[in-house]
């Protein structure tokens, strides 16, 4: 994982932009303050992040276990009702 102090994220940050971008990984900003760290990442892997959060707190991610779980086989996605999971 990149970890760069901010002076230096600061002097090289479209750089980082592009390698965060290419590569996936997160750059971390650590500062002499934990406080103050923070991190980069490329804005679809936020909003793939975001996404996980929405469905782990609907509860969608439960079911989605337990139908991974189960021996009935092929599920048709036309048959889901959407409304429920």
């Amino acid at each position: 994982m990149n970890i760069k102090t901010p002076t230096n994220a600061r002097k090289e940050f479209y750089e980082l932009l592009k390698q965060v971008n290419d590569s996936h990984e997160p750059v971390i900003i650590s500062s002499s303050k934990s406080e103050n760290n923070a991190v980069i990442i490329r804005q679809k892997d936020w909003n793939n992040i975001q996404k996980t959060f929405y469905l782990e707190s609907t509860r969608t991610m439960d079911k989605v276990r337990e139908r991974e779980k189960d021996n009935s086989g092929y599920t048709d996605i036309d048959d889901l009702n959407w409304d429920t999971i």
